[in-house]
C-alpha cells in the first residue's frame, strides 16, 4: 500500500466540511494505509518488499557489524544512532523518503540539508550510492568530515 504524503492529507482535511459524514469518509479512506509504529516493523516490511537486498549484502554495503545490524532488524535495538541507521538505510538501498521515515521511527533527527555532511549524504542517496564507502569517499573528496565514524 502506498503511503500518502502528509501535505496531501492536510489538503484533504482543508477541503472537507466540519461534519461527521465528511470526516468519517476521510477516516475510511485511510484504513487501508500501512501505519508503522516501530522501526522494526518498517524495516521488516521494507526488506519483505525488496528481497533482492539480503541481510549479508546490507551489512557489507553499510559497513556495519552484524552484531549492530541484527538487533535493529529483530527489534532489540529500536533507537540506533542517527548515522548508523543512515548507514543501514544506504546499505539497504533506500531512497531518501524511506531513510527519513526510518530516522523518524527511531526518534532520530532527519537528514537536514543545512548540515554539510547531511547535504552530502542526501545528494549521494538521491544519486543511488549503494555503499557507505562511496558516500564517505564523496564527503572526503569535498572536504566534509564523515559522520560514519
Amino acid at each position: 500500500m502506498k503511503e500518502i504524503r502528509t501535505t496531501k492529507l492536510f489538503e484533504e482535511l482543508n477541503s472537507i466540511s466540519k461534519n461527521n459524514q465528511s470526516y468519517q469518509a476521510f477516516l475510511n479512506d485511510r484504513k487501508e494505509e500501512k501505519q508503522y509504529t516501530t522501526l522494526n516493523d518498517f524495516l521488516n516490511d521494507y526488506l519483505a518488499k525488496h528481497p533482492e537486498h539480503t541481510i549479508p549484502d546490507i551489512i557489507f554495503r553499510s559497513n556495519l557489524s552484524q552484531n549492530y545490524v541484527y538487533p535493529i532488524l529483530n527489534g532489540n535495538r529500536s533507537h540506533p544512532s542517527k548515522y548508523k541507521l543512515v548507514a543501514l538505510c544506504i546499505g539497504a538501498c533506500m531512497d531518501l523518503k524511506n531513510t527519513q521515515r526510518a530516522l523518524t521511527l527511531a526518534e532520530c533527527s532527519e537528514l537536514y540539508p543545512k548540515i554539510p555532511a547531511d547535504a552530502g549524504i542526501i545528494l549521494c542517496i538521491n544519486n543511488g550510492c549503494e555503499t557507505v564507502m562511496d558516500v564517505e569517499s564523496f564527503l572526503i573528496e569535498n572536504g566534509v568530515e564523515s559522520p560514519f565514524g
